[in-house]
């Protein structure tokens, strides 16, 4: 066990560095990607989009490159677009100037296929026949963008235009906290791990600033000092609020890929390929439980705020026709008045079947239980492949080892070890997501043990 004893030197460092809050910087600027405060350029945007999707979309070796199974190449393919779409419309919003991207001829379609998840749409009919080399030029009059995103690129581009500080000593309130860490979650061309690091970064250095302001300077440090990266991104979606659109398309695919899988597993090992494949350092899956946590619970809440609010300017609405309806002497207009009052209700009753499946997700999402992970051998191993629990258990399996054991031959190894070490760790991830007081102690790292190869004999 390492020493936990700290020298006075060392408390002396720390007590220090905790009063001299980090200043967050630019990210470094690159030639390649200018970026101006109008955006980037077209050339620019081009060089960015195509980074987003080199190493494994055009990359025919990628499979066997980065030893990833078609799956796998799929899921890091949708994520990759769910960024390139969302850089596509914030460029095209905030410009309205053509551009030319190189792309295969059925990259639209993909980009299509996740419209649900991004709000951008190409419109295929729009684009003009593939060049010799196979490229296609997107017009910006064929990307199309839905109204609601539209809003929020508007929004953001707004607060961007304002030029947040991303130094936490220069913040002075809460509106000026607010626009600083909505624009260091949405801007630069850094992958989401990098950026909500950067913005925990930032909002701890603002924090250990405003303690060492404290009439309780010491306790207040201390707090600080205590929070985890959780409890500060909770805080964060407070303060800024509805999901950043760079940041929407993400939530809603973690989200989608929790609802259809019903567990919580899928997103958590979705997104660790995807990182383990993109990151330099190395994976933290506390980290990347953080990460698909808030973004599900941010997206659920977005949806949740949205539908609220439309709900209120329903409700204005029908008001005003019910005051046409009683007070009006013109037939004609108080049958307009009527339909318009039918089409708002309607148009309520959907936003609150939206409040009610949101409110179920975060239910489930939050209080996952660990009855999947206690009965997954006993399923897994079942003889009717019909069934519900066989086919789920087969799910989470499947989504274990492709993330954690993708090299290992599993006629070579033990397999009631392979499943006992996949069982613990299925339960490791649920229990990252469960209340630290209502965690089980059944499933640790101490608990995985070292595959070994079977004998000859028994391999035969």
């Amino acid at each position: 066990m390492a020493n936990n004893k700290k020298s006075a030197a060392q408390k002396a460092a720390e007590q220090a560095a905790a009063q001299q809050a980090p200043t967050v910087e630019n990210p470094a600027v690159n030639n390649q990607m200018t970026q101006t405060k109008q955006g980037l350029s077209p050339d620019a945007t081009v060089m960015a989009l195509n980074g987003l999707k080199s190493m494994v979309h055009d990359n025919p070796n990628a499979a066997q490159y980065y030893n990833l199974s078609d799956e796998q190449v799929m899921k890091i393919n949708q994520f990759t677009l769910a960024g390139f779409a969302t850089v596509l419309a914030i460029e095209v919003e905030s410009n309205k100037s053509p551009f030319a991207i190189k792309m295969l001829e059925k990259q639209p379609e993909a980009i299509n296929a996740i419209a649900d998840f991004t709000g951008v749409r190409i419109n295929t009919k729009a684009l003009p026949a593939p060049k010799a080399d196979g490229t296609v030029e997107v017009p910006s009059t064929a990307i199309e963008v839905t109204e609601e995103a539209k809003k929020k690129i508007a929004e953001e581009k707004k607060i961007e235009n304002t030029n947040p500080t991303t130094n936490p000593a220069e913040i002075e309130n809460e509106k000026q906290l607010a626009a600083s860490l909505s624009n260091l979650l949405t801007k630069g061309q850094e992958n989401v791990d990098a950026r909500i690091k950067k913005v925990i970064n930032f909002y701890r250095g603002y924090l250990t600033i405003q303690a060492n302001k404290a009439e309780n300077k010491e306790e207040a440090l201390a707090k600080v000092k205590e929070m985890t990266r959780s409890q500060m991104l909770e805080e964060i979606t407070n303060i800024v609020g509805n999901c950043p659109f760079a940041l929407t398309g993400f939530g809603k695919l973690f989200r989608n890929h929790f609802i259809k899988s019903g567990t919580i597993i899928s997103p958590f090992c979705m997104y660790r390929r995807t990182s383990a494949n993109t990151g330099k350092d190395p994976v933290d899956d506390s980290f990347v439980a953080d990460v698909v946590k808030i973004l599900i619970n941010w997206s659920c809440k977005s949806v949740i705020a949205n539908a609220e609010r439309s709900i209120n300017e329903a409700d204005r609405i029908i008001k005003k026709n019910e005051k046409i309806v009683k007070e009006s002497k013109d037939d004609s207009e108080v049958v307009v008045a009527k339909t318009a009052i039918g089409y708002w209700n309607s148009q309520k009753e959907k936003q609150n079947e939206a409040i009610a499946d949101a409110n179920s997700t975060l239910e489930k999402f939050n209080s996952p239980s660990l009855d999947e992970v206690d009965s997954l051998i006993e399923n897994y191993n079942g003889t009717d492949d019909t069934t519900a629990e066989y086919k789920h258990a087969h799910l989470i399996v499947d989504n274990i080892v492709k993330t954690y054991y993708p090299d290992v031959d599993q006629t070579k190894v033990d397999k009631d070890a392979f499943l006992k070490n996949v069982q613990q760790r299925a339960g490791i991830i649920i229990n990252m997501f469960r209340d630290p007081l209502s965690q089980s102690i059944a499933y640790s790292e101490a608990n995985i043990v070292e595959l070994t190869e079977k004998p000859a004999e028994e391999k035969k």
